[in-house]
């Protein structure tokens, strides 16, 4: 149940020490503190006497059109308070709980106004927001009144039943003891009321006191039964029981077999009953006795839970079982509870409804169940069902023909209903998803898969992403290809491989029909084989099988050339994709070929021959030797030659590949391939030069000395790679942490190296940004080029220097890397030529000042000159 209510609420009362009337002080929302107001007002139970015991509790249901309505729970109490004219005030707590809240709750009077009692003393005329009423675990309507309920007919039993059944006439005023507290008397109130249904309640009324002569608007309450005009008036505890005679017919009829229930069940299993019948049920409607009197008759009905579900009402799981356990249940019984979903419930026990599944709506309603829960793509659920009803088949001792039927059905109507093209979801996922079936049953589903093409194909193949799926696949086929004669191999629409499959599981040995003819009339069959052996760890001896490859093969390259031949490829990834386990260096090179022909990343030389040498295994060079040399045979052949060089260009880029976390190249058996290709004849040396280009292209390759010698034997045997090599020494020597500002030189005798080996300024220039972006970028650029433009002048003076800096410097507005260094460069370049410009106008104007005085002794020398030549002569 619930921990608690949430509800609206609203303090009604007075502003102490002035004469303003009664009204709503504080509420939630507090747009509703009109209608509080008015609700307050209507279920006002008169004004409390002194000497009064406080609370007043009164509980009052306002039905709404169109839904349950709302319980108002409303407590009058004291405070300390006076108004002006010293009079004690009274305020009035009212809780507002939607009756679906009660109802969902299953709590009574009783518990409902503890909580809201508990709720009350925390609210303030600032309280903000809605209220909780807290409800204990066990404050369930049946627990608060479980006092009053006796095993067998007791005084107190006869009085409830006649008040309950009073109740459903009209109002019913109760007097009795005075000692008791509030929540007693609602208590008893609340023990009438758990007589009859609990969806009465949301529209019956309770008060638990009332002023003497107050017209309340209330069906029961605690007040003076001789002055309650329009009530039936009864006293509790003591007197005589209440006047049977004046009950209607219908009343009269509940009452009697409220007591023959209360006696064939006990008390407490009649109060269950009605506490669980919570179906709104209007108090004032002229025929409520009738409807309450059909509640009551379903608990002595043995099939009381096929009419509930007709009446749209809950049945227990127990009522469930106790019908389908009924001898002669009918077909019509069995439909009702098809129709609500009772027999593929998951609280109905499946053994209770396992001798029935021949039954026509059983077998209907699995069915149904099974196929919305494939078709919704819950397999899980579809699978525990599946395995519940075989499992109940075979606890009940009967065979499995019931389910076979079944299941053959839903395979049949999806295939028939849903767009061609749709996976089936049976062997799609539930076959897959339970255990195999033992040979010799389940002769409709697997007739349903043999006959039907790619049926069978597609449960196999659903088994490869199962846990273990080797030994699911060959029990699967033990019973999918199981034959009277064991010669002979059955015939399986549209799965040709299925009974190879299992021939080659049982034998080891890829079987003799597997050749080209076959692999060629069967391509995607063939596919399919490759697939299954692999996932079964028997890849090698396909592959190895040359007339079954060169069928695939052929079937490959016409697919791959653009004739039909969707489907072979689609298979044929989905088989590459799973690895080549299980292979030898001589079959990986095959696999390869598949995966460059099908567009796929090679993984047999990498996981085969490249990996880590098992204990005992032989060296990586041997078994390079050995995928090397099937390799070349396999690319002379015929069909490979004009795809061959394709298909070493995508090899040596998986081999000499980076990764790029560890920055691990190319290993042992790697570098090895990449000198056998080299000695091939024709094209593949420039493949070679291709490769080993891009690798040491790689910034994050962490190179090894084993690393650079072998580049330095193919720098010996190719002149192409020349350019790459001077590149990757200058990003070595750039990538140095502890190369700085005072390396200016080195940098540049490296750069101007590698572009006279045929770099190209790009690359030159993304190498010298690692350095450069350790400091500030623009100051260490600036440097770096000049450096630069000072090596190429020293070699090729100070025209091609200028140049080949200008070129540096375009490399660099190219660049794009994560920092804008070419904004960085210019900047600090500008500055650094503006500041010189500066430096340059200073001096000028420091000679021009210097002009006068110049003239003046140049014109003092001429005169003197003058005074001279006078003096001689």
């Amino acid at each position: 149940m619930a921990p608690g209510l949430i509800a609206d609420w609203a303090l009604w009362g007075k502003v102490p020490r002035t004469t303003s009337g009664y009204e709503v002080l504080a509420a939630h929302p507090p747009g509703r503190s009109a209608e509080f107001n008015t609700a307050v007002l209507h279920w006002l139970p008169g004004t409390p006497g002194a000497g009064d015991r406080l609370p007043w509790i009164t509980v009052g249901c306002a039905p709404e059109a169109g839904g349950e309505g709302t319980v108002g729970v409303f407590l009058l109490d004291g405070t300390d308070g006076v108004d002006g004219t010293n009079r004690m005030i009274h305020r009035v707590s009212h809780f507002a709980v939607p009756y679906a809240q009660v109802r969902d709750a299953g709590v009574g009077w009783c518990a409902l106004a503890r909580a809201a009692h508990t709720a009350a003393e925390t609210l303030t005329l600032t309280t903000a927001g809605p209220a909780a009423l807290p409800l204990g675990e066990d404050e369930l309507l049946v627990d608060d009144v479980a006092g009053n309920v006796t095993p067998n007919i007791s005084g107190i039993t006869r009085w409830l039943a006649a008040a309950a059944a009073h109740l459903l006439d009209g109002p019913v005023a109760v007097a009795g003891d005075g000692s008791h507290g509030p929540f007693e008397l609602l208590l008893i109130l609340d023990s009438v009321a758990a007589l009859l249904p609990f969806g009465a309640r949301s529209t019956l009324s309770a008060a638990s006191a009332t002023s003497p002569g107050s017209e309340v608007p209330v069906r029961l309450y605690w007040g003076d039964t001789a002055a309650s005009p329009g009530a039936t008036g009864l006293t509790v505890g003591g007197g005589p029981l209440p006047d049977l005679r004046a009950l209607s017919p219908q009343a009269r009829r509940y009452h009697d077999l409220l007591l023959d229930n209360w006696e064939k069940h006990g008390g407490a299993a009649v109060v269950r009953h009605l506490a669980e019948c919570r179906e709104p049920l209007d108090i004032d409607e002229p025929d409520v006795a009738a409807q309450a009197l059909e509640v009551l008759k379903r608990l002595d009905r043995p099939l009381a839970a096929v009419q509930a579900l007709t009446e749209g009402r809950e049945v227990s799981t127990e009522e469930v079982h106790v019908a389908l356990r009924t001898p002669g249940i009918t077909d019509q019984e069995l439909t009702v509870f098809a129709e609500h979903g009772v027999l593929t419930h998951p609280d109905t026990d499946p053994e209770a409804v396992a001798p029935l599944m021949a039954q026509p709506p059983v077998s209907q309603a699995i069915g149904d169940g099974l196929r919305a829960e494939l078709l919704g793509h819950r397999t899980d659920a579809a699978r525990r069902e599946f395995e519940s009803r075989r499992a109940s088949l075979r606890a009940a001792g009967l065979g499995l023909d019931r389910l076979d039927q079944i299941l053959a059905d839903v395979m049949s109507e999806i295939l028939h209903t849903c767009p061609e093209g749709t996976p089936d979801p049976v062997t799609r996922e539930l076959l897959p998803a339970v255990a195999p079936f033992a040979v010799g049953t389940m002769g409709l589903t697997q007739s349903m898969l043999r006959r039907v093409p790619g049926l069978a194909s597609g449960l196999v193949r659903a088994l490869y992403d199962q846990p273990e799926p080797v030994a699911l696949v060959g029990a699967w086929l033990r019973w999918l290809c199981d034959e009277p004669s064991a010669d002979r191999r059955p015939e399986i629409a549209g799965s040709p491989e299925l009974p190879l499959v299992r021939a080659l599981l049982s034998t080891g040995v890829c079987p003799v029909e597997a050749d080209r003819k076959w692999a060629g009339r069967h391509p995607a069959a063939a596919a399919r084989l490759l697939e299954a052996a692999v996932v079964c760890g028997r890849g090698d001896e396909v592959l190895r099988h040359a007339d079954f490859f060169k069928g695939l093969l052929s079937s490959v390259l016409r697919a791959v050339s653009g004739a039909d031949g969707d489907e072979v490829l689609a298979v044929l990834r989905d088989a590459l994709r799973r690895g080549p386990a299980g292979l030898r260096a001589a079959t990986a090179p095959r696999w390869d070929v598949l995966c460059a022909l099908t567009g796929l990343q090679p993984s047999g030389f990498t996981d085969v021959v490249a990996a880590t040498r098992p204990a005992g295994g032989a060296d990586p060079a041997g078994r390079v030797d050995t995928y090397a040399t099937a390799l070349r045979a396999e690319l002379d052949s015929r069909g490979l030659k004009q795809d061959a060089t394709r298909i070493v260009r995508e090899l040596l880029r998986v081999a000499l590949a980076v990764d790029p976390e560890s920055g691990y190249g190319p290993g042992p058996a790697d570098r090895e391939l990449t000198e056998r290709v080299l000695d091939w004849s024709g094209p593949y040396a420039q493949l070679v030069v291709d490769a080993v280009h891009r690798l040491v292209r790689t910034p994050y390759w962490n190179e090894s000395e084993q690393d650079g010698r072998w580049l330095d034997r193919l720098a010996g045997r190719l002149s192409g790679l020349g350019s790459s090599l001077a590149l990757r020494s200058l990003v070595r020597f750039a990538e140095r942490p502890e190369v700085t500002e005072h390396d200016c030189g080195e940098l540049a005798v490296r750069a101007r190296a590698a572009r006279v080996a045929g770099a190209e300024n790009d690359d030159v220039c993304a190498a010298l940004v690692i350095w450069a972006v350790r400091g500030r970028i623009g100051e260490r650029l600036d440097a770096l080029l000049a450096a630069y433009q000072k090596e190429w002048a020293s070699y090729s003076g100070a025209g091609r220097a200028l140049e080949e800096r200008h070129d540096m410097e375009d490399a660099l507005a190219r660049y794009e890397g994560d920092q804008p260094v070419a904004e960085y460069y210019c900047d600090h370049r500008a500055r650094h030529l503006a500041q010189t410009k500066s430096r340059c106008l200073r001096e000028i104007e420091k000679l021009k000042e210097q002009l006068p005085s110049l003239e003046r002794e140049i014109s003092r020398m001429h005169k003197l000159r003058a005074s001279a030549v006078r003096t001689r002569v």
